[in-house]
C-alpha cells in the first residue's frame, strides 16, 4: 500500500467534501434558496493551509423583513499528529478572518433603517472532532463517455 503525502491527503479530503457538500441550500419543501455551502481549499504544495480546507456555510435570510447574511466556517485539517497540532491552525485562522454576525435592533416606530457595522471581541469555542483518514471516501473513478 502506498503512503500518501500530506498534499495527496488534503486533495482527497477536499474532493470528497466538494463532491458531498458544495452547492445551494434551500428551505425544506420549497424552491426558496437561503444560502450555500462553499468548500475552499487553502494551501497548495509547500504552502500551508491554515486550515487545509474550509466549508463555508453561507445563509441569507429575511428576519423581520430585513435581509441578513451569516457566514460560518467549518474548519477541516489533515493532521497526523492529532488534535493538539491542529490547534495552531485554527488560532491562526481566527486571527486573520473576521466573522460577521448579523444583529437586528428593533427600535421605536419610524426609526431609520440605517446599516451600521461595529466590532466586538468574542470568545469562540472550537469543538474538535477527530476521525481516521480511512473515513474519507476514495475518489470515484471518472467514467469515460463514448
Amino acid at each position: 500500500m502506498t503512503r500518501l503525502t500530506e498534499t495527496e491527503k488534503v486533495s482527497r479530503i477536499f474532493r470528497a467534501l466538494e463532491r458531498e457538500l458544495d452547492g445551494d441550500l434551500f428551505l425544506r419543501n420549497t424552491d426558496a434558496r437561503v444560502g450555500r455551502l462553499k468548500v475552499i481549499r487553502k494551501g497548495f504544495g509547500s504552502e500551508l493551509g491554515r486550515p487545509d480546507v474550509i466549508v463555508w456555510v453561507e445563509l441569507e435570510l429575511h428576519v423581520l423583513g430585513m435581509r441578513t447574511e451569516l457566514r460560518v466556517p467549518i474548519l477541516v485539517e489533515a493532521e497526523d499528529a492529532g488534535l493538539g497540532a491542529a490547534k495552531e491552525d485554527f488560532i491562526k485562522f481566527f486571527k486573520r478572518e473576521k466573522l460577521a454576525i448579523p444583529m437586528i435592533v428593533v427600535g421605536k416606530s419610524g426609526a431609520p433603517k440605517l446599516p451600521h457595522t461595529a466590532e466586538a471581541q468574542a470568545n469562540v469555542s472550537v469543538e474538535m472532532l477527530q476521525i481516521g483518514f480511512e473515513r474519507v471516501p476514495v475518489d470515484k473513478p471518472q467514467r469515460l463517455s463514448r
